[in-house]
């Protein structure tokens, strides 16, 4: 089990980060964005400022300085490191990168039904291929992409809203998040605009009408 928190308010990422604890504490990241607006061509939208990725528990001072938003992810691993390389250098601690882009990954993509060592990193092709319909698994996730952030999740997995707050689990104040969308996050508002659908491709808990 796995959890995302994230938000632009550190009073209320704080509370979501304690919330999330008992989803796993063996490794967490921690990445901070600047938000930039009506600057010049190329110039708007979120830019990395820092990444932490460790192993065990988080350290709530590692979210001091100034940042615009923040992206926490708490894990407990459903991929093990294969060598020492992998260990030393936190390969399997999220979020994937793919360039500049990143993926957060809550849930866990069935045996067999991914390619390569890391599911994540095989969802995030699925996902810049818009393929997310042919996922077996459950996923909740937010990704930072081309200087913009999204959010999306398939029935199966939780991830609730309030504002540009984001939380596995749910906090005061929150609605889930409407699943098989595509969302892309207004910073200044807090509205998520609908991109693109997908399907969950099984889920054992819908029995239908």
């Amino acid at each position: 089990m796995c959890s995302i928190s994230a938000s632009k308010d550190k009073e209320v990422l704080l509370k979501l980060i304690e919330l999330n604890r008992y989803r796993g504490e063996e490794s967490h990241s921690v990445t901070t964005y600047l938000h930039q607006e009506d600057c010049e061509e190329g110039c708007d939208g979120f830019h990395l400022k820092t990444q932490l990725k460790q192993y065990g528990p988080l350290n709530v001072e590692s979210l001091d300085g100034e940042w615009d938003y923040c992206v926490v992810h708490q894990q407990a691993p459903t991929s093990k490191e294969v060598n020492n390389t992998d260990l030393a250098t936190g390969r399997f601690i999220h979020p994937a990168q793919k360039e500049k882009s990143y993926l957060w990954h809550n849930g866990i993509i069935k045996e067999g039904k991914f390619e390569g060592d890391w599911d994540t990193e095989w969802l995030f092709d699925q996902t810049l291929n818009e393929s997310l319909s042919e996922v077996d698994g459950t996923f909740a996730c937010m990704l930072n992409h081309d200087n913009d952030m999204f959010i999306f999740r398939n029935e199966i997995s939780p991830l609730f809203k309030d504002g540009s707050s984001f939380s596995s689990t749910k906090f005061e104040g929150s609605e889930p998040v409407i699943p098989n969308k595509m969302w892309k996050l207004d910073y200044g508002t807090g509205v998520l605009e609908e991109m693109w659908k997908f399907e969950t491709k099984e889920n054992p808990y819908h029995f239908g009408e």
